[in-house]
């Protein structure tokens, strides 16, 4: 969708619009290189919409100058004070203090499992997920250091783990395990281990990734192997024990490869981007946490010819999303109005080919 036809049209229907406030005009944008010889951090400036990049970082080891395949190569702490990029061709996570929403300043590299390709953080813990190990690495942050507490396993070998995050306010770890179709929730200790987890069953096949709802629920999508049209987003409930209640189960994108979530701030939709189709594709929540397509075709934004969409993430106020355009080498930048409905792209960023992850606040 064009933004001025659609500011023009609105101004003609006489509806006002809501003026951005500063927060949500200034917004940072950071995705990594993931090159292969010298990874960093790229650091990108939105101004209501329209992208400057300001520079780039170096993580202190290397990335494999290909997609990773995973959600959450990058991860910021709670506070938005701290920021962690792993280092996937050299197996290491990398942690940067954040100065003034764009000064980077790293404070320590870490050693973890093979092919790290997500990570998260929770108060001061924070785990890896090892993709070439099928394993999760867990660390405390002191004094800016990133201390090992352990090491625990995926639900099997070859699991191609997709994605690793706390959930329910740090009190598990959820995993996504592409080649077995299974959910895994750990259990954090009160020392910051993980307990025995529980195993659970995706509603379709290639579970990927997934974003937890204010309320707890959890939305997970689903690539179905890259078949056709054949993607598709599921709802869960997470019990106090760590079991996982399907709410909704499977709804189809109509879209293909369908693989980063994300939902806004207020908490009524939710978004995936569909690597294979170049859209994102939105859905609207209902109070039982079930959901329903926002756009009969599952297409809320076509981000144009040769677009691969692959990470993205909503500013702090949830009206901007920004997207990872893989395809297109890019970051594009689009606006979200109360109904749910995608407008843009407004702007564009050059990103070097190879880039993952993307986080913004």
């Amino acid at each position: 969708m064009n933004i001025r036809h659609f500011l023009i049209t609105s101004a003609i229907a006489g509806i006002t619009l809501a003026a951005p406030t500063r927060t949500q005009a200034l917004q940072s944008v950071y995705t990594l290189t993931n090159d292969a010889s010298t990874n960093a951090v790229a650091v990108h400036v939105s101004w209501f919409g329209h992208l400057f990049s300001v520079g780039h970082v170096p993580t202190g080891g290397k990335g494999t100058g290909t997609g990773l395949g995973s959600q959450g190569a990058l991860a910021l702490s709670n506070d938005g004070r701290h920021l962690l990029a792993v280092n996937a061709g050299s197996d290491s996570v990398a942690m940067f203090d954040i100065h003034g929403g764009l000064f980077l300043r790293r404070t320590d590299v870490a050693a973890t499992g093979k092919m790290p390709t997500s990570v998260t953080m929770h108060g001061n813990l924070v785990y890896v997920l090892g993709a070439g190990s099928d394993d999760l690495t867990g660390f405390r942050v002191h004094r800016g250091r990133l201390q090992p507490i352990g090491t625990f396993p995926l639900s099997a070998t070859g699991a191609a783990g997709a994605q690793v995050s706390f959930v329910a306010n740090g009190r598990y770890v959820v995993v996504t395990e592409r080649a077995t179709n299974r959910i895994v929730v750990y259990p954090v200790q009160r020392n910051g281990t993980l307990g025995t987890a529980k195993v659970h069953p995706s509603s379709a096949p290639t579970p990927f990734g997934f974003v937890e709802r204010s309320d707890g629920t959890l939305a997970v999508s689903e690539a179905v192997g890259g078949q056709q049209t054949a993607s598709a987003l599921s709802t869960y409930s997470l019990g106090r024990d760590g079991s996982l209640t399907p709410i909704t189960k499977a709804a189809a994108t109509q879209q293909t490869a369908a693989c980063w979530v994300a939902v806004p701030r207020n908490g009524r939709f939710v978004y995936t981007t569909n690597t294979g189709s170049g859209t994102v594709t939105g859905f609207s929540f209902v109070r039982d946490g079930s959901i329903k397509l926002l756009d009969a075709t599952g297409v809320s934004a076509n981000l144009g010819a040769g677009a691969r969409p692959i990470d993205f993430d909503f500013g702090r106020a949830g009206r901007m999303l920004f997207v990872l355009d893989s395809g297109n080498d890019r970051v594009v930048s689009l606006y979200r109005d109360p109904q749910g409905r995608l407008w843009g792209p407004l702007d564009r960023a050059s990103t070097p080919d190879g880039a993952a992850g993307l986080v913004a606040r």
